[in-house]
């Protein structure tokens, strides 16, 4: 009686990856560079905002908030302040989004006006329910749900995704590092609309 040959054991590939299983169940749309940042509106310090309309054509800081009313985020926010005159003059909008009611973030850019010396004038969206900043990757299955991890989108004037930074909850995001990959983001920009306008 002729036997089976053996079957030779089924070759494993020189490059592999195991992507945990909670990723694949768990894996929706987030900003990404080079792509087109979505429309979307919310209540806001400054009223009804909606981004297109108010960002179109503007160099853009998007940045979450990961809680308000804590030392951390108001010396962050007590920075952004300080520049907030400059960069608009410059062509740049700034713009927060935080877990907490209008009223509230009106009361926190009162005490952090007061704190730094100065009237904040950055709008920040309100996201109580957290659809917005889940759907930007700003809340993380794996860090506390309940709160926003400290996120910034540098967001170029035709509304693509330039930069993005995420800093986890327990260190404080650098303004100067900000300022310096904005300036970048610009003259990589400049130097791509010199180029087109050449050919």
């Amino acid at each position: 009686m002729l036997r089976n040959p053996k079957k030779d054991p089924p070759k494993v590939p020189a490059t592999w990856i195991e992507v945990p299983t909670d990723y694949t169940n768990s894996a929706r749309w987030t900003p990404r560079i080079g792509e087109n940042f979505p429309n979307f509106s919310a209540d806001s310090t400054i009223g009804k905002m909606t981004f297109h309309p108010y960002a179109s054509g503007n160099w853009t800081i998007f940045f979450s908030i990961a809680a308000a009313f804590s030392d951390t985020c108001t010396r962050e926010l007590i920075s952004l302040g300080a520049l907030q005159e400059d960069l608009l003059r410059a062509g740049v909008k700034v713009v927060g989004i935080a877990r907490n009611s209008v009223a509230e973030l009106n009361d926190w850019c009162a005490q952090a006006s007061a704190r730094g010396g100065q009237r904040i004038r950055v709008p920040i969206m309100s996201d109580p329910d957290g659809l917005l900043t889940s759907t930007f990757g700003m809340i993380l299955p794996h860090e506390e749900v309940e709160t926003t991890i400290r996120k910034t989108i540098i967001i170029n004037p035709r509304l693509k995704v330039s930069m993005l930074f995420e800093y986890p909850l327990y260190i404080s995001r650098s303004t100067d590092e900000m300022l310096r990959a904005l300036d970048a983001a610009q003259e990589h920009y400049d130097e791509l609309a010199a180029q087109r306008m050449r050919f």
